[in-house]
């Protein structure tokens, strides 16, 4: 199936950006006594590696943690029992969407400049390693549109002239968790493994 389109274009860093995770857990099962390792895999893992160090990678991570930190503060203001303050309110999620918008450009111009030696490594994955990954970019396709849909769904609770706290609250709580799974995704994990 040779549709390319922009989605599955974008999502294609995502399963990069990700690959490197279970490749911890794939290090850990994979090796009963002397199992030979695919040799394909070590240099996707030593990309990978070195995607992950890589300036635009934590652009990415840096854009979801100030998501989060907006969206924090704005439930912290939805949960008073005093009104929510619209003007607050509206320029909180004019920035939650500043930086969806600046995570989507990232991830096309990554695509972009993504090295013709890389796909070529894509394209020669075992049919293992590539269902693998469409499954992994399926998953990230979606968080991407469930962030979209949140933050969608925020500005409409903000064009009230008096939006509901409750709501707001809500909404920014599913808002956090999303943004909280993504950022594990995107190498939290990797942190605390170190730090043990």
């Amino acid at each position: 199936d040779m549709r390319m389109n922009p989605r599955t274009l974008l999502s294609a860093t995502a399963i990069l950006l990700i690959l490197v995770i279970p490749s911890a857990a794939w290090a850990q099962h994979k090796h009963p006594q002397g199992a030979q390792k695919k040799p394909g895999m070590a240099a996707m893992k030593a990309e990978m590696a070195k995607m992950m160090k890589s300036p635009h990678h934590m652009l990415v991570k840096t854009h979801l943690k100030t998501m989060s930190e907006f969206a924090g503060t704005l439930r912290g203001q939805a949960v008073k029992p005093t009104a929510l303050d619209v003007d607050f309110a509206r320029a909180t999620v004019a920035e939650l969407r500043h930086n969806l918008d600046a995570i989507e450009a990232l991830r096309q111009k990554h695509m972009q400049n993504m090295s013709a030696e890389m796909k070529a490594k894509m394209e020669a994955m075992s049919a293992e390693m590539k269902s693998k990954m469409q499954v992994m970019m399926a998953k990230m396709d979606k968080d991407q549109a469930k962030l979209k849909d949140q933050v969608s769904v925020l500005e409409t609770d903000v064009q009230a002239n008096t939006p509901d706290s409750t709501q707001v609250a809500a909404h920014t709580n599913a808002l956090l968790k999303q943004l909280g799974m993504m950022s594990k995704m995107h190498g939290a994990s990797k942190a605390k493994m170190g730090m043990k």
